[in-house]
């Protein structure tokens, strides 16, 4: 070590070892200590759910395509994030889900809503008649009558470590999706 170079290189390679070692520990212990538990409820108000029957997405211009079916509907949601964030929380990316069973596919979910929560100060959710952000629309194109319910989804994003993910205990927010119904032609 008689080079002002080899020195300044054994300094950084100690430095660097040693933030990473910190970061590791870091990881470590907010895997150990872990997240609390979210008490999260959404209500659909069925009044609310209709099913509407138009172009959507690129093809909304072309003519030539079919219509789609998908649906609209408000849902109320209270849920408090708070004992979700720690010193190393970074943010919380929560989302409104809608699940349900069709012909051709035994499981489909659909995101509705979604926000990303960065304070803890905006950790706690009380919200009204929050219409769906993103369109529920079938693969198939049509709704025959599905029962769907929402769940409260969210993922946590750590300054330092592995993303971890939850839902709520209970899934709430039973629903049917029914066909539009055709007006009869005279």
């Amino acid at each position: 070590m008689y080079d002002l170079q080899q020195r300044a290189n054994a300094v950084l390679s100690f430095a660097v070892t040693a933030f990473a070692c910190f970061l590791g520990v870091v990881s470590l212990l907010s895997v150990i200590n872990g997240y609390g538990q979210v008490d999260g409820t959404i209500t659909v108000d069925t009044n609310v759910v209709r099913v509407v029957n138009r172009r959507y997405g690129p093809e909304h211009y072309d003519y030539r395509n079919t219509k789609s079916e998908f649906a609209r509907l408000a849902f109320d949601i209270d849920a408090d994030f708070t004992p979700l964030f720690n010193w190393n929380t970074k943010q919380i990316f929560v989302t409104v889900v809608a699940e349900y069973e069709s012909a051709s596919h035994s499981r489909n979910a659909v995101v509705l809503w979604d926000r990303i929560i960065s304070r803890k100060d905006d950790a706690k959710l009380l919200l009204e008649n929050v219409p769906n952000k993103y369109a529920l629309i079938d693969v198939s194109q049509k709704w025959s009558h599905q029962q769907a319910n929402l769940s409260l989804q969210w993922d946590i994003t750590p300054h330092v470590g592995i993303l971890k993910a939850g839902r709520s205990a209970t899934t709430s927010g039973n629903f049917v999706l029914s066909p539009v119904q055709e007006k009869s032609k005279h």
